[in-house]
């Protein structure tokens, strides 16, 4: 039995197009950013981890505090910081994580020596992130996304 051309060529475009689509899949999923969320409150950061993958991290950092706080980050090429975050809200700060370990602190004078301090370090390729959505808020998120991000 011999199948006629046109079938045939039907059947390896779609074929050809499952591919690319099982490709671009693959490839999207692999660029997914990581989450960290990031809890500030009276003088403390508490990071859901403390390691995080080479690439895109997005850190949730939710105001648990009395207080308005924000969030610094510094380290191998990364110096952002979010803007104030009022008691019970949230922001969100997008960053490229190199190799090293990246400080992080509340700029708001007097916090970090208070103890509003942490280190986030890059984990190599089978470190641990977390990829769990932010715990819910209780109001709008002020979203932070510098530009050439």
């Amino acid at each position: 039995m011999r199948l006629p051309r046109a079938l045939l060529f039907a059947a390896a475009l779609g074929l050809a197009v499952l591919g690319a689509a099982a490709a671009g899949v693959v490839t999207h999923t692999g660029t997914a950013r990581s989450t960290i969320t990031v809890t500030e409150r009276e003088y403390k950061i508490s990071l859901s981890t403390k390691t995080a993958k080479t690439g895109p991290v997005r850190l949730v950092v939710r105001n648990a505090g009395k207080y308005a706080h924000a969030l610094s980050i510094k380290g191998k090429g990364v110096s952002k910081r979010t803007p104030m975050i009022k008691p019970g809200k949230s922001a969100v700060l997008l960053v490229d994580l190199r190799s090293g370990s990246y400080a992080l602190w509340c700029p708001v004078p007097g916090h970090a020596a208070q103890g509003m301090k942490a280190t986030l370090a890059r984990a190599g390729s089978g470190g641990t992130t977390s990829t769990q959505p932010a715990t819910t808020d209780t109001g709008p998120t002020t979203t932070y996304d510098p530009p050439g991000y």
